[in-house]
């Protein structure tokens, strides 16, 4: 059997994704999750590298390097709990639509058409401008629009496993439906399904970026909510709006190459496909 090799995009990518992890972990151990970063007034749109501010400050005189560090904690938090909440709600609505349950089978026809008709960055805004600013309210939302990219990923990979001879037989001397889930079926869903997960993380943190941008976010700290804030003081500190575009590119950049390399590393003849 040919020994698959690791390659470029993984290694690129999982280098730079790397960094940010190592950044939030650390960030996590000396500070812990609720730390605020303070606020003096009179450091206001301090430049890098001035005054002991490594990345400067923000509008709030706060340090630029504290407040992002939180926005990352923040931003990686709910773009983890979203998108494992999608992918598991995804899974078991693919699972079952997969099987002949008719009423779960439109149900998930008709919420997939309405999200692939209409971006889902609008749906979000259309919820979030009626639900209101809430973190409850945004995760809701944007699981709301991530589920069916998954859902439809496990029916076609659920049906496909089905039609293999071995599951046939282990149906037909009556091994249980949980039983073949969770012994034939997860183990092949679960390959193609982590690809479309770390791509879904970078789509997750865009929208939530997106959305704070507009007003929308949950948290002061969202790098949208700050870009927005920053474009306020655009030609007096424009270090404000570079940094924080830099480190969202660099994190979405990461994702995407790591991503891809995945997909082209557990198939290799998807390779070139979907660019």
């Amino acid at each position: 059997m040919r020994k698959k090799k690791i390659n470029n995009e993984m290694i690129f990518g999982g280098f730079i994704l790397s960094i940010y992890i190592m950044w939030a972990v650390l960030w996590l151990l000396m500070n812990g999750f609720d730390y605020t970063p303070s606020s003096i007034i009179s450091h206001e749109l301090f430049k890098p590298f001035s005054h002991d501010y490594f990345l400067g400050t923000d509008i709030n005189g706060r340090s630029l390097f504290k407040v992002l560090s939180v926005g990352l904690i923040y931003t990686v938090g709910i773009s983890l709990l979203i998108s494992s909440s999608a992918c598991l709600i995804g899974i078991i609505i693919g699972y079952l639509s997969a099987i002949k349950i008719k009423f779960v089978s439109e149900i998930m026809d008709m919420f997939t058409n309405l999200i692939f008709i209409f971006p889902s960055i609008l749906l979000a805004i259309l919820v979030m401008s009626f639900s209101g600013q809430s973190f409850t309210g945004l995760v809701l939302c944007l699981i709301f629009t991530s589920w069916p990219g998954y859902a439809r990923i496990a029916r076609g990979e659920t049906m496909r496993v089905l039609n293999l001879g071995y599951v046939e037989s282990a149906r037909a001397i009556g091994v249980s439906e949980f039983r073949l889930f969770y012994k034939s079926i997860l183990p092949s869903i679960v390959p193609v399904i982590s690809i479309h997960f770390v791509l879904g993380i970078s789509g997750v943190i865009i929208s939530e970026a997106s959305l704070g941008f507009l007003g929308l976010g949950a948290s002061e700290y969202s790098w949208g909510a700050i870009l927005a804030m920053a474009k306020l003081v655009l030609l007096e500190a424009p270090h404000v709006v570079i940094v924080t575009s830099l480190l969202m590119t660099g994190l979405i950049i990461s994702l995407n190459l790591f991503g891809d390399g995945l997909r082209d590393y557990l198939d290799p003849k998807l390779k070139g496909k979907g660019k």
